[in-house]
């Protein structure tokens, strides 16, 4: 996998941090808002949100940034095994609604989630990651 670093343009993997960056920046604003509104804090899909998807997505996301430090500095395994793993993000996410904040959030985070799947798969691509 290292040589598969100079492979990987920079822009790329900016582009999946961000991406996976907005995502859950946007699950938490979700969350937020979702917890202002009593008929959707008191749904079972909100307390999922609250309490499992969001610190686990937030944790990720550390450890993504450290893997993007990683890259820099010319070692791009725990960034590939990251890209390899959000190619599945969607099928993870199984079984969480999308809707829980209501529909815009569910728009914005449908549209951030591709994003970061068509991200990875773009990296796992480029690095002969099949």
């Amino acid at each position: 996998m290292a040589d598969a670093s100079s492979s990987l343009s920079p822009a790329l993997v900016d582009r999946f941090a961000g991406a996976f960056a907005a995502f859950v920046k946007e699950a938490a604003n979700a969350v937020a808002n979702a917890a202002q509104k009593p008929e959707l804090a008191a749904a079972p899909a909100f307390q999922a949100w609250r309490g499992k998807v969001l610190p686990l997505l937030q944790q990720e996301n550390e450890e993504l940034q450290r893997a993007m430090m990683q890259f820099r500095a010319g070692d791009a395994r725990a960034l590939l095994a990251a890209a390899e793993d959000k190619r599945g993000l969607a099928k993870d996410m199984d079984g969480f609604p999308l809707t829980f904040a209501g529909e815009k959030h569910a728009q914005a985070l449908a549209e951030l989630r591709t994003a970061v799947v068509r991200s990875a798969c773009r990296i796992c691509e480029a690095a002969g990651i099949p």
